[in-house]
């Protein structure tokens, strides 16, 4: 593993810490993201199937986490972040155990050519839908099975994966921090943990936005919030993470936790992207 402290990109532990930089940060990225708007595209070389390629805006162009495609693997701007940060964490991919929070997802099927010893997961699916995912995967080159996890009672072993990829998921799950200690628990140490959510990287506290009544039902704060999900189509969402969840990671059993902002335009992230990475 790379040293805790050897990150390649701007990160910060603490909101203050990201306060004191953020106007730097932010103009240091307004010439390329406007040069980016302006032509619609750009080229580089994708963090995650390697290749010189054209990055294309697309419909989502409003917002640049959900677009800029890679015209060679089609993944997008997340998730190339993602991918950088992992790589950049494992000592050896091609011989790594990774756990993913997703399965049938074209970020999978390319991630799996770059990492020796990789599974994913689904939740709450049933037999017919499961058999349509694997179909899906087999038909992309991946024949393998969709695997049922729930990320607050994993079936892996203690200490026995070197990584674990989370995108847009633990917003989610209600108990995000049995899902956190079950994260630390199957990692050995010095594993890593890379995770996305939508980040309120100007608040400290996190916001619980709905919650289990106790009684089989749910409460809100406010309107129930759903966000897009290509599995069950709208997931609701419980949280509002903001600079806490590092603490929580670190009350989870992760020595080290920082929010690092991914910034490269030269692979097609002209805006950096906030990407979460936790030693065990």
């Amino acid at each position: 593993m790379a040293p805790v402290n050897d990150i390649p990109w701007p990160h910060w532990r603490g909101l203050a810490g990201w306060s004191a930089d953020a106007a730097a940060a932010l103009a240091r990225e307004a010439g390329p993201v406007a040069a980016m708007r302006a032509q619609g595209r750009m080229q580089g070389r994708c963090g995650l199937c390697g290749k010189t390629t054209v990055f294309r805006a697309g419909p989502a162009a409003g917002s640049i986490r959900e677009a800029l495609h890679c015209s060679a693997c089609g993944v997008f701007a997340r998730q190339r972040a993602v991918a950088m940060v992992l790589f950049d964490a494992l000592a050896d991919p091609a011989r790594a155990r990774v756990y993913a929070t997703e399965n049938a997802s074209s970020f999978y099927v390319q991630l799996r050519n770059r990492v020796g010893r990789l599974r994913g997961s689904e939740y709450g699916i049933g037999w017919r839908r499961r058999l349509q995912m694997s179909s899906w995967l087999w038909r992309s080159g991946a024949c393998e099975l969709v695997r049922l996890e729930d990320v607050t009672a994993l079936s892996f072993a203690d200490a026995g994966l070197d990584g674990i990829v989370c995108q847009d998921v633990l917003e989610h799950v209600p108990d995000h921090a049995a899902a956190l200690r079950e994260f630390a628990r199957v990692l050995k140490p010095g594993g890593v943990l890379v995770l996305t959510v939508p980040w309120y990287h100007d608040a400290q506290q996190s916001t619980r936005v709905a919650w289990p009544d106790g009684k089989g039902g749910l409460e809100f704060l406010g309107e129930p919030e759903y966000h897009g999900d290509p599995v069950h189509g709208g997931a609701l969402c419980f949280h509002h993470f903001g600079w806490d969840l590092l603490d929580a990671m670190r009350e989870a059993g992760f020595s080290d936790a920082a929010a690092c902002r991914v910034w490269d335009a030269d692979a097609g992230l002209p805006e950096g992207q906030w990407v979460l990475r936790a030693i065990r």
